[in-house]
């Protein structure tokens, strides 16, 4: 191998943001949280 041979090569493109990806997350971390309480108040609380 030679160790002093300058390779040229293309910059890596930047990723694109995924806006869709953001809100997905934010939609389940609510629908976890709403299923949450409803568990909470279904199973752990005396009726």
């Amino acid at each position: 191998m030679n160790d002093n041979v300058i390779k040229f090569r293309r910059p890596e493109q930047p990723k694109k943001p995924r806006p869709g990806l953001k809100r997905a997350f934010l939609f389940a971390g609510v629908m976890l949280g709403f299923i949450g309480v409803w568990a909470y108040y279904a199973f752990i609380t005396p009726a």
